[in-house]
């Protein structure tokens, strides 16, 4: 219950603060953009767009879409799985840092970016089937697969539902900012429930939905929850810019979507070594949360990294990329076409 406690105050202290400054009046919105975009990182600026060598693949889909996927570089692969509302891209630095020793490959999961969603519709076990599927059609073998927030979840439904292909393709797991379960505490549920009923009749009548992220600097300063101290203006506009790219039909029923999320059973079932990292500044998937994945879990390690929020991609590439090789180093030795 104390942990439920923690995790519950986390969530709404972040929602609370994304809202403040979400409304705050358009003089104070303005000032306070102004602020993020004059933040530069010289060092991390040049590695948030995508390496203009990337490889592209749209892979069907088992209900008649298509998931797309970028990939460079060759070696052990390292799959790459997204939070709500991101996009491959998103995933750039480590594309730029890990393509002379991973073959990286970063998927857009089903309802964002160039994915083109199938008769089914989105959601978390849908996003799971997709993965599996993109680990037949590369031909993926000893690879390590790393979920940042949503995709952690959708990293612990493919571990639930896709145990054999886990065991026979899968070297190393990375959960990082994300959680096991207990996204919105018990009491919420039924409320939750209920905004889901609600998007889904808009929907179904053709209606628009709310939606917080748009083209503006109210959403530049919601973005900025997400991230811990001193981030670079870049890093928090692409951010912005890829909440804003969701298509606004599948806004929030993605969000929606992860409410329920219960895959505690599955990662204690996991016979994987996994890396769990968290920044020590995350207000959306606090360290308490990743303290409970790392329980549930058989072979970890636990890494918080100080002074950072969520986006730790974007954040601290350097850390994660670090940590990555420190991991794959700990796996069994990795044979080409293996």
């Amino acid at each position: 219950m104390r942990t439920r406690s923690r995790v519950a105050v986390g969530l709404v202290g972040a929602a609370s603060a994304a809202l403040g400054l979400f409304a705050a009046g358009t003089a104070a919105n303005r000032l306070i953009s102004r602020r993020i975009r004059s933040s530069v990182d010289a060092d991390l600026d040049p590695l948030y767009a995508l390496p203009s060598d990337v490889i592209r693949h749209d892979v069907a889909s088992h209900d008649g879409g298509n998931i797309h996927v970028v990939e460079l570089g060759s070696g052990r692969p390292l799959v790459l799985i997204h939070g709500v509302t991101l996009q491959a891209e998103v995933w750039a630095p480590m594309l730029h840092l890990l393509a002379d020793r991973f073959r990286v490959v970063a998927v857009d999961v089903r309802g964002h970016g160039r994915s083109v969603v199938g008769q089914d519709g989105i959601g978390r076990r849908l996003a799971a089937r997709d993965l599996a599927t993109v680990f037949e059609h590369l031909d993926l073998q000893g690879a390590i697969v790393m979920g940042h927030s949503m995709g952690g979840m959708i990293l612990g439904e493919f571990c639930g539902d896709f145990p054999d292909l886990v065991s026979e393709r899968v070297a190393g797991l990375v959960f990082m900012s994300t959680a096991s379960s207990q996204l919105v505490p018990a009491a919420l549920v039924p409320f939750a429930e209920r905004i889901e009923r609600y998007a889904l009749r808009r929907v179904e009548t053709g209606r628009s939905l709310p939606r917080v992220m748009g083209d503006n600097n109210r959403s530049l300063v919601a973005t900025r929850v997400a991230f811990g101290s001193r981030p670079s203006g870049v890093a928090v506009e692409q951010a912005r810019r890829l909440g804003a790219d969701v298509d606004l039909s599948a806004y929030l029923p993605l969000w929606l979507d992860l409410f329920d999320y219960d895959g505690e059973a599955a990662l204690a079932a996991v016979d994987v070594p996994a890396l769990v990292l968290v920044g020590a500044r995350d207000l959306l998937t606090p360290v308490s949360m990743a303290k409970r994945i790392d329980r549930h879990l058989q072979h970890s390690t636990m890494l918080v990294i100080p002074g950072a929020g969520h986006q730790l991609m974007q954040e601290r590439p350097r850390e994660v990329s670090e940590a990555i090789v420190d991991l794959a180093r700990g796996l069994n030795p990795w044979i080409e076409g293996s």
